[in-house]
This record gives structure tokens, C-alpha cells and sequence, in this order.
């Protein structure tokens, strides 16, 4: 998406939003024109956005991000609940 996250859900009719930034971020219900699905990310991490937390980069992550120019990606970890 435009926001920069992978698209985690469904507006009402059907098409790929951000779920974490619809109504908050631009973008959130924009599909990106240049796609990064089928970049490989073996060797990658991913931090958690709220905290320390680190995983092995993976597009399923909650909330994941990539992020091409920095040393990690971001993505949720559910530290701070999942409501």
C-alpha cells in the first residue's frame, strides 16, 4: 500500500487496505504502483515499531513494512495488545 505497509484487510467492497493506517495515514487504501512482493528477504529482520523486538523479515508479519534503505524492517509484535 501507499502507506508503505502490506495490505492486512478489506474495505467493505472488497479491496486491500492498511488496516493500521486507514483514517490515519495517507495512502492506507492506495494500492503501490511499485510492488516489493516478490523481492526475496532472506537475510533481513524486521523490528517491532514499538520496541526492540526482532523477527525474521517476513511479508506475513502483523503490520509489516519493507524498508529497502534502512538496516531493519518494521512490522507489529503485539506488545502492546492486538484490540
Amino acid at each position: 500500500m501507499k502507506c508503505g505497509h502490506v495490505a492486512d484487510a478489506h474495505d467493505p467492497y472488497g479491496n486491500p487496505v492498511c488496516a493500521s493506517c486507514l483514517g490515519i495515514n495517507d495512502g492506507a487504501d492506495e494500492i503501490e504502483k511499485e510492488c516489493f512482493g516478490n523481492i526475496g528477504l532472506e537475510g533481513r529482520f524486521a523490528r517491532c515499531e514499538y520496541g526492540d523486538n526482532t523477527a525474521e523479515s517476513k511479508w506475513e508479519l502483523a503490520g509489516f513494512k519493507y524498508c529497502p534503505y534502512q538496516k531493519y524492517d518494521e512490522y507489529y509484535c503485539g506488545c502492546y495488545g492486538w484490540n
